[in-house]
């Protein structure tokens, strides 16, 4: 006999008589107490015996339509309860949403990043946020230096951020630092109140203004135009903040042996000086080969070694940072 069997068995025995002895019953049938309490848990689960205090054995039999009823009322009151929690989950979510949904959007909002190309507008986009800076300037420069004209340019922008009371922190690389219009650039840009460091190898070109605004570089664009990316917002800034934070704590503090050169205080002599003369007159390749002696492929590698040392990006440059340093005076 199975489960179903014995449940329809002991319902219509409790039906018979509501004062039924289970140890009788099972007795009398040659149930197990497991079998017994398999047949009540089936007749519980639908409702046809419920439990009562009114009768020794605990339970009370009920007819199927009551059963049916009960068991439909208990899962209304169920389902309404349900009902009542998703409406109270409803109620939290939109009170969650008119709460924080407006400072989300405000953080989204305060995020914005534009791509400027071209020199032209790099260089605007530097001196409005020179302009704008209330707090610090943090900056990274690694690679190759500017050239003399956009240093000089760079330090009286620098200057006047200084002048308003803006603190300035600035990396450079050492091997930049030791170039000479770089060399005479740091120190006077930290004899105007800035503090300058030098590091062996720095991660990117960076600047940071006001802990709300960053500058990286981005690739060149198709003309092969230089390019910037312009980040608003103190969460990415905060981020370009730390790089910057991490590269200072390992940088050293600018002294005069970080900016000497490996060979002193160099100033052109011999050939390297006659150079410098004749592009000063722009004189070409051949007629300077031809002045010197030498061949053309041997003045392109004495210009190369020029334009290095001055960290410059053209013969001209080279000729005006030349002039600066008072190499032509003599």
């Amino acid at each position: 006999m199975d489960v179903r069997a014995r449940a329809q068995e002991l319902y219509r025995f409790a039906l018979d008589n509501a004062a039924w002895n289970p140890q009788t019953l099972t007795e009398n049938r040659g149930w197990s107490g497991t079998e017994l309490a398999d047949a009540l848990r089936l007749l519980g689960e639908l409702g046809l015996l419920v439990p009562s205090s009114d009768h020794r054995n605990g339970w009370t039999a009920l007819a199927p339509d009551t059963a049916l009823r009960k068991l439909l009322l208990d899962e209304e009151q169920h389902t309404d309860a349900l009902l009542s929690a998703v409406r109270q989950t409803r109620s939290a979510l939109a009170q969650v949403l008119a709460d924080f949904q407006p400072v989300h959007a405000r953080e989204l909002a305060s995020v914005q990043m534009e791509v400027v190309s071209g020199m032209a507008n790099v260089s605007a986009i530097l001196e409005d946020a020179s302009r704008r800076a209330e707090e610090e300037v943090l900056s990274l420069h690694p690679g190759r230096p500017l050239p003399a004209g956009m240093v000089e340019a760079g330090l009286e922008r620098d200057r006047l951020v200084l002048g308003r009371g803006v603190r300035m922190r600035t990396i450079h690389l050492r091997s930049a630092a030791s170039v000479p219009h770089m060399t005479a650039y740091l120190r006077r840009l930290n004899g105007a109140g800035a503090q300058v460091r030098t590091a062996h190898t720095l991660p990117m070109r960076l600047i940071v203004v006001d802990r709300s605004l960053a500058i990286v570089p981005a690739s060149h664009t198709a003309d092969g135009e230089i390019a910037a990316i312009v980040l608003r917002g103190e969460t990415l800034a905060g981020v370009f903040r730390e790089i910057f934070q991490h590269s200072w704590e390992s940088a050293a503090v600018l002294t005069e042996s970080a900016t000497e050169s490996p060979e002193g205080d160099w100033r052109p002599t011999g050939r390297h000086r006659e150079l410098v003369r004749m592009l000063g007159g722009g004189l070409t390749d051949e007629a300077m080969a031809r002045k010197l002696g030498v061949s053309e492929r041997t003045v392109r590698r004495l210009v190369s070694e020029l334009t290095e040392r001055l960290g410059t990006a053209s013969r001209f440059q080279a000729g005006v940072c030349a002039v600066r340093l008072g190499w032509l005076d003599d």
